[in-house]
């Protein structure tokens, strides 16, 4: 398959600039990117179906791309600009919605198989523009944007399919007798086809994403490249290999496949050897300091015994190695997915496991101290607070007379409930993984760090909330939990800053959480406290 074909005509609501063409990265842009993952995997006739601004897009005529133009892209949709291709395209090809971010292994997958077509899709993004898809046996049987008509959220399409000729032809056959001009060509698919020809690929852990406003622009530029970065950045295998042997003594290692699967603040790897699969965590730049490797060693272990943390197989406390039990075919958790109803009762009876435990931790986890210790990690990194931190430090550090006063019960605790850190097997099993911030505090301090993370929804926050507690939720819950997304804000736009200065780029990240902070003080200070400084909700 030699052909693609990229969907670029649609009108920006927000923006005089095709979001496909706005750099977000070094120079590069999202056509250049696609492009350039293309010609990689040997497609050397692209035709690009340009509309809006469709001068900007010349530049990129060549010999191995045709640039052609929807002239009524205003009063059309996808479909009006596929059939534009109708003379051009002669066989199977690669259809890629000029919006969309995903890694190489999307486009060598579907490239490498036989024929037919094939939809790409993976778990819900929670982006707000999904169209949802089911399955059955292998094969799509629904496709909607419509929520309300999917019966299980098992995933969404990415805006890159393989479309086999003959089904071309039927496209445009169906679309010369519609009398629909706003017809997608996805929902045409599901019209033109029976379910045997619309086999599926499910990319798990991919990082992926489209853009259609500013604020996916921001994300993409922020979050999504960063992470791929991070993802894809070389790693040296053979200090990756002397760890192995270390975990292995008297064993080749050498035969041991090694597979980079990301990770924020560390480097995680897949390694795969003797019929087995593991994990190995190597701390990324700037952990010195931040973590107590001996309390992370303990507190995981007592994690693994509760049953919530996947087995470690080897743990060095004075270099932070990591080997862990790989859990096969899991799906890491995302803001979307982590909100669904069945996910969140299954972490909620988590939290209950942990919480109620009567495991004691082997440190105490607090805040407060914890800010005191990166302030020094700070000086000695060179790394600069953001400004007007004078101001608000000792808005943050006051809070922990306010929490006394409202009462805090120390209980085992997780304290870094990104979403990423939630694992989801194929059984329906989660797993919460990566203990490094363990240690006993409050119970309302993971729920706080979970609703920040994944951005909860008010109602999901009741949700999850009310299965934890039973229908009894507490009354000063709320303003505990408040408090502490302040403090949590605040101490992670520090780490932001220390591992910045160590040479990690985290965008606006740090940048975004300080300003959170800064606006939740301001919620804090109007919604729950007098003028004398009592906690009290207002009405």
């Amino acid at each position: 398959m030699k052909t693609a074909v990229i969907l670029a005509a649609r009108k920006e609501k927000d923006c005089d600039t095709p979001y496909p063409l706005m750099p977000f990265a070094d120079g590069i842009c999202l056509m250049d990117r696609s492009l350039s993952i293309l010609r990689e995997n040997g497609y050397d006739d692209i035709i690009i179906v340009a509309g809006f601004r469709h001068n900007l897009f010349d530049k990129y005529a060549s010999d191995d791309v045709r640039i052609i133009v929807n002239r009524d892209y205003e009063f059309t949709a996808s479909m009006g600009s596929l059939t534009l291709c109708k003379d051009l395209v002669k066989d199977d090809f690669l259809l890629v919605e000029s919006d969309t971010f995903f890694e190489s292994t999307v486009v060598k997958r579907l490239s490498e198989l036989n024929g037919g077509n094939c939809i790409a899709m993976t778990e819900e993004s929670g982006s707000g523009d999904e169209c949802f898809v089911e399955t059955k046996n292998g094969f799509v049987t629904k496709i909607t944007k419509d929520r309300h008509r999917v019966r299980n959220f098992e995933g969404e399409m990415m805006g890159v399919t393989r479309i086999s000729y003959d089904t071309f032809t039927w496209l445009i056959h169906a679309w010369e007798n519609s009398t629909n001009p706003y017809l997608n060509y996805e929902y045409l698919l599901m019209d033109v086809t029976e379910a045997l020809d619309r086999p599926y690929i499910k990319f798990k852990n991919v990082i992926w994403g489209d853009v259609d406003c500013k604020e996916d622009f921001k994300r993409l530029s922020n979050g999504l490249y960063r992470a791929l970065c991070r993802k894809e950045n070389p790693f040296d295998e053979e200090n990756l290999r002397h760890h192995l042997q270390t975990i292995f003594p008297g064993k080749d290692v050498n035969v041991a496949q090694i597979e980079q699967i990301g990770g924020m603040s560390n480097k995680n790897f897949k390694i795969t050897f003797e019929g087995k699969s593991y994990v190995l965590r190597v701390p990324g730049n700037g952990s010195d300091g931040m973590v107590e490797r001996t309390n992370e060693e303990f507190n995981a272990t007592a994690a693994c015994e509760l049953g919530v943390n996947p087995p470690i197989r080897y743990f060095n406390p004075s270099n932070g190695i990591k080997l862990a039990d790989f859990v096969e075919n899991a799906e890491t958790l995302n803001a979307a997915t982590i909100q669904r109803h069945d996910n969140m009762r299954k972490i909620a009876k988590i939290y209950q496991c942990i919480h109620n435990s009567h495991i004691r931790l082997r440190n105490e986890f607090n805040i407060f101290h914890e800010i005191e210790k990166y302030d020094r990690l700070m000086e000695c990194a060179g790394a600069t607070m953001y400004a007007g931190w004078e101001d608000v430090r000792p808005q943050v550090m006051a809070l922990e007379n306010h929490l006394n006063k409202i009462g805090v019960d120390l209980k085992p605790c997780h304290n870094d409930a990104l979403y990423e850190n939630f694992i989801k097997a194929s059984d329906g099993t989660i797993y919460l993984i990566d203990w490094e911030y363990s240690g006993m505090n409050d119970s309302m301090a993971d729920f706080a760090a979970l609703f920040i993370e994944a951005g909860f929804e008010k109602e999901n926050e009741d949700y999850i909330l009310d299965k934890y507690f039973e229908g009894n939720i507490p009354d000063n819950a709320r303003e505990k939990i408040l408090c502490y997304q302040i403090l949590w804000d605040y101490l992670w736009a520090q780490w932001t800053v220390i591992k910045e200065a160590k040479g990690d780029d985290f965008g606006t990240y740090g940048q975004d959480r300080f300003n959170r902070a800064i606006s939740n003080l301001n919620t804090l200070h109007s919604n729950y406290r007098n003028q004398d400084g009592d906690s009290r909700k207002k009405n």
